[in-house]
């Protein structure tokens, strides 16, 4: 069982509009090296992206801690450089409340799929 997840949503944080970056970055970690995952070859990350100026600051800096602390936990400097492409299929559809997810696992497969990184949806 993965601790930090409970530790992101589970009364210890902010609200749940504002999740704590500590515990998104712990849980991180803890996958990937459960996984055996060498941080450096994940090429795409969807993202939950909650489209506004407090959540995805979070998301992204949970990211950046996981990326760092791992990659440490590995031996390797991290110089800053980006290596790794994010999305948020909110960008595309707008919000979709329940569906939010299975939304994200969708458009995770058909980018895989289509060998396209999807940024932008222009009608």
């Amino acid at each position: 069982m993965l601790r930090a997840s409970a530790e992101n949503h589970g009364g210890l944080s902010t609200s749940l509009t504002a999740p704590n970056p500590k515990a998104q970055a712990h849980l991180i970690v803890e996958t990937q090296r459960l996984a055996g995952i060498d941080p450096r070859t994940i090429g795409f990350i969807e993202c939950h992206g909650t489209g506004t100026p407090l959540g995805d600051p979070i998301e992204i800096n949970g990211l950046k801690m996981a990326f760092t602390e791992h990659l440490q936990h590995l031996g390797v400097a991290f110089n800053g450089q980006a290596f790794c492409g994010l999305g948020s299929v909110k960008s595309n559809i707008g919000h979709a409340e329940t569906a939010a997810g299975i939304a994200g696992v969708i458009k995770t497969l058909l980018s895989l799929q289509h060998k396209t990184l999807i940024s932008k949806l222009t009608l």
